[in-house]
This record gives structure tokens, C-alpha cells and sequence, in this order.
């Protein structure tokens, strides 16, 4: 696997703002954000999938998230709330999203977070759920 471009910004090769770094993971400010100070806690180590990580770092990731959402709050007071996400798409390198909302149902939010359904109605109907919840009970 070649280098992904996190790795790239972690050894300077690209530019990239640093947020923070110990010897597990780094923090950098997304240049896609939601909103202002939208940032990516990243494992140093590069793992495709977040569930591969060991337990160890995996706490320690979201040990970070929850220290980087208190800078958040406090460099944006204006954010009612401060948000995770983690959808694994974008980067075959592991990485959690926190980002700030100045109202919890941002247009920007929505939009990123719902599902590809009929734009008509985006919600499950109680058929989806059961189904969903049957196959999700016999797994």
C-alpha cells in the first residue's frame, strides 16, 4: 500500500495543519470542512479499516476526540454542539471526524449524514427498521 496522503502531511511531505501529535496519533484541520475548525484524529500508523485497530489505540483516538472537542468548544463558543462522525470512505486510512454545529440540525449536517433514500422522504419506514433489525438479531 503506498502512503496516504495523512501519512504524507505527518512527515511534512505535504502541508498540513497540526493540531496536535503524541506518539499514537496526530490532529489535523480538514481541507473538506462541515464547518470551521472541522478537524481528523489519525492513528500514526496506517490501518485501512478503524476496526482493525487495536483496542489500545482505538480508546486512545477517542481519548483525543473528546480532548479535541473541549478546544473546539472553546475556540468556537458559538457551537451548540460538537460532533463525530466516522465513515471510512473518503481515505483508506483510518481517521475520526469532530466537527462543531452552531445549530444540531445544520442543513450541512443533514445533508452529509442521510442516507441515499428518496429525497421525497429520507426517514426508514417501519418496514426497513424490522428488516434491518431482523437480519441485524441474526447475525
Amino acid at each position: 500500500m503506498s502512503d496516504s496522503i495523512f501519512t504524507k502531511i505527518l512527515r511534512g511531505d505535504i502541508p498540513g495543519e497540526v493540531i496536535y501529535q503524541d506518539d499514537t496519533c496526530f490532529v489535523i484541520l480538514t481541507i473538506q470542512p462541515m464547518t470551521p475548525g472541522h478537524m481528523l484524529i489519525i492513528p500514526k500508523q496506517e490501518i485501512d479499516h478503524l476496526w482493525d485497530i487495536d483496542d489500545t489505540t482505538y480508546h486512545h483516538l477517542f481519548d483525543v476526540a473528546k480532548q479535541m472537542q473541549a478546544k473546539l468548544k472553546k475556540a468556537y463558543p458559538n457551537y451548540l454542539r460538537i460532533g463525530l462522525i466516522i465513515e471510512g470512505f473518503g481515505v483508506p486510512h483510518a481517521h475520526i471526524h469532530v466537527f462543531g454545529l452552531e445549530d444540531p440540525l445544520e442543513e450541512t449536517t443533514l445533508e452529509f449524514i442521510t442516507w441515499k433514500r428518496n429525497s421525497d422522504n429520507p426517514m426508514a419506514s417501519s418496514d426497513d427498521l424490522h428488516t434491518a433489525a431482523e437480519k441485524l438479531r441474526a447475525a
